[in-house]
């Protein structure tokens, strides 16, 4: 009988763990991931980059001494001519830098795709859920996601929108990119509520991120943005 009941305990507790897997087991914090523009030797957008890094250093290593990108520039011997990304992993402490050759990438069709499952409120390393939002791109070159109806970002940038006066981008992004940051604080983009159904009121797409300069990023016509006649 004792063990009868020893069984049937740890049936209830094997059940327990299934439905709350993480009140047992507590997940590691995140890698956390930075890249920066470095154009002729100078890095670009660095105080909006040492912002995010302190925010989301707050959220997941708050006790850790603080991470100085100046100071990492200080150490490094970059380029003197050239376009270069500057990819850095961080944690409590720096866990990898290398700076890479850059040739940004030509978008010309992109495609709406529900990315319901998918959070990325910090540039974390782990773009998985991304990953499996761009199997569903098709013959498009890039995909522009989803959430209850809203337009968020690129698998890789933030968006914007032109109306025939004036820029929006999305108020909700999955990412609050660092270009996007600037071009907010300049005001050449304009935060709105965005939804997929909203697209037909605009005339082009613009990509933006901290590797392209506004005026570098792929813009497209509406008409090629691809799903748009689906019921959102």
């Amino acid at each position: 009988m004792k063990e009868r009941n020893l069984q049937a305990l740890s049936t209830y507790q094997i059940a327990i763990l299934s439905v709350f897997p993480l009140a047992k087991k507590k997940l590691p914090p995140p890698i956390l991931l930075e890249s920066i523009r470095i154009m002729d030797g100078e890095a670009d957008l660095l105080p909006y980059h040492q912002r995010r890094i302190d925010r989301s250093r707050r959220v997941h290593y708050a006790k850790s001494p603080v991470l100085k990108l100046e100071k990492l520039l200080e150490e490094l011997s970059l380029p003197a001519k050239g376009l270069y990304k500057l990819r850095i992993e961080y944690g409590a402490t720096l866990l990898k830098q290398e700076v890479l050759p850059y040739t940004p990438r030509p978008v010309n069709t992109i495609k709406l795709v529900d990315a319901k499952n998918v959070a990325y409120g910090r540039k974390y390393a782990d773009r998985s859920s991304i990953r499996k939002c761009l199997e569903k791109k098709g013959h498009c070159d890039d995909i522009l996601m989803v959430q209850h109806g809203h337009l968020t970002d690129a698998s890789y940038a933030n968006i914007a929108l032109f109306d025939g006066k004036h820029w929006h981008t999305p108020a909700w992004p999955l990412l609050r990119g660092t270009r996007r940051e600037m071009l907010l604080d300049k005001g050449t983009i304009r935060p709105s509520v965005i939804r997929a159904r909203d697209l037909k009121s605009f005339q082009s797409i613009r990509l933006m991120n901290a590797m392209l300069r506004w005026e570098e990023g792929p813009t497209m016509d509406i008409k090629d943005v691809v799903g748009t006649d689906k019921d959102w």
